[in-house]
């Protein structure tokens, strides 16, 4: 057996491989320690990492082996701590990527899975290159954000995040453009996003694959471990929020009962205007996580409030399987997550066309679709107004759907309809 597990810089393939092959009782297979082997001693040697057939040389040239317990031995002496260097790291994409360096390394990568035990090897390009008939293959992929958090606690210097970040996207873009085996997903490799999930989480889901139950598996590649909470800043903003809400717009609530008090829902609401996301933050006691596009960040004061309030930014006009992912794994941990399932505000108060994602989202992680409709948010800060008036905004929330009946996206377009009409607060009688 050979499970290929593949993936950037920081991702967290090797403890998740030695994790999956100790439950497996198989063979570990680090093949970037092999090219980590390379760079080190291209480095003792004076030979520059640029140096195309200086670094090949050296690749033909050293003994690399492995012992019991899958650890690199260089020459017949223990590679590790020494291939971990700082030095090495900046070195090893560069080195990685001339063709005599791989040619020299892939067979003996693939020599390692000539024996009985079978293997789990990790990298760049297993799935693609190395074993490209591998019986499975995963790949491992987590923000840069994420990653340099965990590889500055690695390196316990946290105050070196900027600059180990800035390296990690200098990495990824060596690793993804060299002409020879670039980091790539295969085309029939499980995807998996380690943003909100621990290693043991990953290690989870690939065994649940391996051993046959590949539904398990996604439901254990979607778990977050925890539900988020609200933090004392996002407490202190919904006091605002809520304040200003009541003041200025005479904030109108219905429907609260139709929320789940401590499980997971998908909110999907019409979308008016800037104020939507403050209208429905304040009409929910709960901790609410906000879907917005990315292009928000772009302002420092949005960004850090988003960042703090554990929002899910989406690319604006993609699919974005990541922000899907991360919505789904937010409402299996029990999270409420708010949509705007039109993707861009109204132009005239009504509603548009909603979107698929919304509901493949709540039907991926099992739990309700709660309609949202918001009323009067265009009167008061319609398109090219700087500032909003001070107009009456009702939010209303509707009866749940179930996101796996026949035609959901059609019944959550209908029943927001009904709760908003022409989108004015005075258009739709109150709730019974």
């Amino acid at each position: 057996m050979i499970i290929a597990i593949d993936g950037p810089a920081a991702a967290g393939k090797s403890t998740v491989a030695r994790a999956v092959a100790q439950a497996l009782e198989l063979e570990l297979l680090d093949t970037g320690a092999m090219y980590r082997a390379v760079a080190r001693e291209a480095l003792a040697q004076g030979i520059d990492p640029s140096d195309a057939e200086g670094c090949a040389r050296v690749a033909r040239s050293i003994r690399i082996a492995f012992d019991p317990q899958g650890k690199i031995l260089v020459d017949g002496r223990p590679g590790e701590p020494a291939i971990r260097s700082e030095a090495v790291t900046r070195a090893v994409s560069a080195v990685s990527s001339h063709s005599g360096v791989r040619a020299a390394i892939v067979p003996l990568q693939r020599a390692r899975a000539l024996g009985d035990r079978g293997i789990v090897a990790e990298g760049r390009d297993i799935g693609s290159v190395v074993f490209p008939d591998a019986d499975f293959k995963f790949f491992l992929t987590a923000s840069p954000e994420v990653r340099a958090q965990r590889r500055a606690a690695e390196m316990g210097s946290p105050g070196r995040l900027a600059e180990i970040q800035d390296e990690i996207r200098r990495r990824d873009r060596l690793d993804s453009t060299r002409e020879d085996s670039p980091l790539v997903q295969a085309s029939d490799a499980m995807r998996i996003d380690t943003d909100d999930l621990d290693a043991r989480g990953v290690a989870e889901a690939i065994l649940a694959v391996v051993r046959g139950d590949p539904q398990k598996g996604r439901e254990a590649a979607l778990r977050n471990p925890t539900a988020s909470r609200a933090t004392l800043f996002y407490r202190l903003l919904y006091l605002l929020d809520r304040t200003f809400c009541r003041l200025w717009f005479r904030l109108k609530i219905e429907g609260l009962e139709n929320i789940p008090r401590d499980s997971g829902a998908l909110l999907a609401a019409n979308h008016q205007s800037y104020l939507d996301i403050l209208v429905v933050g304040a009409s929910i006691p709960r901790h609410v996580t906000f879907v917005a596009r990315d292009t928000l960040a772009e302002w420092w004061w949005l960004a850090f409030t988003m960042r703090q309030c554990g929002a899910i930014l989406i690319q604006r006009g993609t699919s974005d399987r990541a922000a899907l992912r991360a919505m789904a794994a937010h409402l299996s941990a029990g999270d409420l997550v708010a949509i705007y399932p039109e993707g861009t505000r109204t132009r005239d108060g009504r509603p548009g066309s909603f979107k698929g994602g919304a509901v493949m989202a709540a039907r991926l992680a099992g739990v309700p679709i709660v309609p949202v409709g918001i009323r009067g948010g265009f009167q008061a800060w319609p398109r090219g107004r700087i500032i909003p008036w001070p107009k009456r905004i009702g939010v209303r929330f509707g009866t749940p759907i179930d996101p796996r009946v026949e035609n959901a996206r059609e019944r959550l377009e209908e029943a927001v309809r009904g709760m908003i009409g022409d989108g004015s607060f005075a258009s739709v009688p109150p709730a019974p």
